[in-house]
């Protein structure tokens, strides 16, 4: 394998690294001029009937001082509570994760700091009440089950006239307040928040920090809002027809989606009713299936479409295999045979062209000497050789190319699926983590306190390979045998520290395919009579 492909495999592995900055998602496309006039004249109603609803509230934000209380629920994967304070849903703890950050679930824009009038009614429903002059508002959350919340919110006009129905319901707000400064960069990543609408998902990954260039109103049908982080989603789905959704920043660290639903009068006396689904638990698309909402398609790996594809392809097949041989840590290895199955005749034949290239080397340089005055002579002379030789100076790059998308979406799989997640194989303990063949006490320089052994088997054999490498290479300077023999020792010390600290998934996957790769080089060195 020469120098350059070497390289370009360095640079595919970096690519991994930066997948969110190098691809973000593809801008959306701007709603029709008319529905923008529309939206600008949705934000002045919305901000007129709010201020009313808030002239309402302020009475009590002055007049009594706000005294919060909580109210909870169980499931068992999770704690829920909600707060009298807005009356909303207002946190989700799954058990054994980090803190989620969903906060104000179904608040009343206008109405945040209200004073509702809560009831545990039992251990699955909890009733929350406000009334003023004008209105009574009453909210329902009911747990059906351990991932399913039903909510009926009940609005009565109580006042002597009739009330048009202009408010916006705040689906969450994303709160990152209180994350500590040195979380796990690579978990923070994850962070998405997403909006179907008109039946087209707009997504935004990497969602750590806020600022006014993510503030979006769209006049839309919407059909959830969502939000995901390593392993868990929680999504809202309206159950009426709605008028637009916004997403608005509040600070660096908090931003909130809310729906809007068609506008109603509200005659005296006169009750309308919304209800809405609340999902909350693992992103398994199987689980979410059950419930015939369109959840599942909140899980998604890349905003590129043959990503997307091969991605969703690969996370439903490891658990087919998962299936037939009840191991996760079988299921990866066999995924990673087949991958490199498929992109093996390609490989074989441009190893071989990359060999060829390698043998007229010589000439090449002979070449570069004698006509260095005269490029253009240069290369007719080179386009001659490798034409005559059947050679294709661009063959060593087609492998690469083929194989991105299998590494961009194997990196979101093996990093996300939630179904690796406290599965266990040989002495892993969780694949969704490093491998940790031995933990210390304390910690070591450079690795830490565990000693993870598969990066370090990836990069002996990745040494390996890259010492046949050099047996079938054709050297014809010094300095291109000095950065072989570079890259002999570099690469590998290198990718066994970038690998270190990946989940011990992605780890054997790499190993499977950089055993296989090996076998290919050694396959190459004898049949080209060297081994």
């Amino acid at each position: 394998m020469e120098r350059n492909t070497i390289l370009a495999i360095v640079l595919s592995v970096l690519v991994l690294f930066s997948y969110q900055s190098i691809f973000p998602p593809p801008k959306q496309t701007e709603p029709l001029k008319n529905s923008q006039s529309i939206a600008a004249q949705n934000v002045s109603s919305i901000k007129s009937s709010t201020t009313a609803v808030s002239s309402n509230s302020d009475n009590i934000s002055t007049n009594a001082v706000n005294k919060t209380t909580d109210y909870y629920t169980t499931t068992p994967d999770m704690d829920i509570s909600y707060t009298n304070v807005g009356g909303s849903l207002h946190n989700v703890d799954f058990l054994k994760n980090n803190p989620f950050l969903i906060t104000d679930v179904l608040s009343i824009t206008g109405l945040e700091d209200a004073q509702y009038t809560g009831q545990k009614l039992n251990n699955e429903t909890v009733s929350l009440v406000y009334r003023d002059k004008d209105l009574q508002i009453t909210k329902i959350f009911e747990t059906k089950d351990q991932n399913m919340i039903n909510v009926r919110m009940e609005i009565k006009n109580v006042s002597g006239i009739s009330i048009l129905n202009n408010f916006s319901f705040t689906a969450f707000e994303i709160d990152e307040s209180n994350v500590e400064n040195n979380q796990n960069n690579r978990e923070s990543a994850l962070y998405e928040y997403s909006v179907l609408a008109n039946n087209k998902i707009f997504r935004k990954g990497n969602a750590t920090k806020f600022n006014d260039k993510n503030n979006k109103i769209e006049l839309a049908t919407v059909g959830w809002v969502g939000f995901r982080d390593h392993y868990h989603a929680f999504i809202l789905k309206p159950e009426f027809e709605t008028k637009s959704y916004e997403i608005k920043t509040d600070s660096e660290k908090q931003l909130n989606i809310s729906i809007k639903p068609q506008e109603k009068n509200i005659a005296p006396g006169e009750m309308v009713t919304y209800n809405f689904s609340i999902y909350a638990g693992p992103q398994s698309p199987w689980l979410m299936k059950k419930y015939g909402k369109g959840f599942e398609r909140i899980v998604a790996f890349s905003n590129f479409p043959i990503i997307e594809w091969i991605g969703q392809a690969i996370y439903y097949t490891i658990p087919f295999f998962h299936q037939i041989f009840r191991s996760w840590g079988l299921a990866i290895m066999l995924m990673s045979i087949i991958i490199y199955g498929i992109t093996y005749p390609l490989t074989m034949k441009s190893m071989m062209s990359m060999r060829k290239m390698q043998e007229v080397q010589p000439k090449i340089a002979a070449l570069r000497e004698r006509y260095k005055n005269d490029p253009e002579k240069l290369n007719k002379e080179m386009v001659e050789i490798y034409r005559r030789e059947k050679i294709n100076p661009f063959g060593g790059c087609l492998p690469f190319l083929i194989q991105m998308p299998f590494f961009m979406a194997l990196y979101q799989i093996l990093w996300r699926a939630q179904y690796f997640q406290g599965q266990g194989f040989l002495w892993i303990k969780d694949l969704s983590q490093p491998d940790r063949l031995i933990t210390f006490s304390y910690d070591l320089p450079l690795i830490g306190h565990d000693i993870n052994i598969l990066p370090i088997l990836t990069g002996g054999i990745m040494f390996l390979q890259q010492k046949i490498t050099s047996k079938n290479m054709i050297v014809t300077d010094e300095q291109q045998a000095m950065q072989q023999k570079m890259m002999m020792y570099v690469l590998p010390v290198m990718m066994t520290f970038m690998f270190y600290k990946f989940a011990s998934s992605w780890a054997i996957y790499f190993l499977i395919f950089y055993i296989l790769s090996t076998a290919t080089q050694w396959r190459i060195a004898k049949l080209s009579g060297k081994k």
